[in-house]
């Protein structure tokens, strides 16, 4: 069985179990400003506004948890413990500037699933697995682990980053094939990458409680390509190995289903 079939199966089941048993659910959204590059590999930052949104059983109460991005429905949440389906978003890529004669990748959707994993209050651990539908079709992951510390109504985290992805993914976002490489007035070598490892970082993240539902937070990120996805001309000629991005946000939790 394909791999997004295994992970959005496993998530609709979860979610119908879990769903019968809860007795309510806390929702959270929100909107956040966000500093970030247009798509991974480019030389420049944009500013772009997104919704946040996320879930959690009513039965657990608010827990400061570092930022990863994305849309999550936490199903199992315990003290050391919390798994649920998620999905993250990458903007569309454009033929025109420094790209002018490269595909163009649309905007895709990547489904999948978290584990957070705390062995401490103050430590946490987290794996991410999706698969993209839309502007590509391959498996993404991310690993990460963190330093939590609380103080009152603040909270803070500060820890490393891995990523992951396969040779569907790397090739559509930094492989060059021979009819680009002709059609580019910039790049004039062809590209296929591997899968594997496609960058490590650090993530420093940060939140101010107003109230018991009103919350504000902010994170700052750091990413460094590494070879596989690095090497392309892609990134040598009309990109950065470097990665930096940057959010601020407001939420306002609600209750449901109590």
């Amino acid at each position: 069985m394909r791999v997004k079939s295994v992970l959005l199966s496993a998530a609709a089941l979860c979610l119908c179990a879990d769903a019968a048993q809860a007795r309510g659910w806390v929702v959270s959204p929100g909107a956040k400003i966000n500093v970030i590059t247009p798509y991974e590999g480019a030389d420049h930052m944009v500013v772009r506004p997104s919704p946040s949104f996320s879930v959690r059983p009513a039965s657990r109460p608010y827990r400061f948890t570092p930022s990863d991005g994305g849309t999550t429905f936490t199903l199992i949440d315990t003290d050391h413990f919390s798994f649920g389906p998620m999905a993250r978003f990458q903007y569309k890529r454009e033929s025109k500037d420094k790209l002018t004669g490269l595909r163009e990748i649309k905007w895709a959707a990547e489904p999948g699933a978290f584990i957070d994993f705390w062995p401490t209050y103050w430590l946490r651990t987290r794996a991410e697995l999706r698969h993209g539908v839309g502007g590509h079709h391959g498996l993404v992951g991310d690993l990460g682990a963190d330093l939590v510390i609380n103080r009152g109504k603040w909270s803070g985290s500060i820890g490393p980053r891995v990523g992951y992805g396969d040779s569907k993914y790397l090739d559509t976002y930094f492989g060059v094939t021979a009819l680009e490489a002709a059609r580019s007035p910039l790049i004039n070598r062809t590209y296929t990458p591997k899968g594997g490892v496609r960058y490590t970082g650090i993530t420093v993240a940060g939140s101010y409680n107003f109230s018991r539902n009103w919350r504000a937070r902010f994170d700052i990120g750091y990413k460094h390509l590494n070879d596989r996805a690095g090497l392309s001309p892609i990134v040598q000629v009309a990109g950065s190995r470097d990665q930096y991005s940057g959010s601020f946000g407001v939420s306002r939790s609600f209750s449901l289903g109590l």
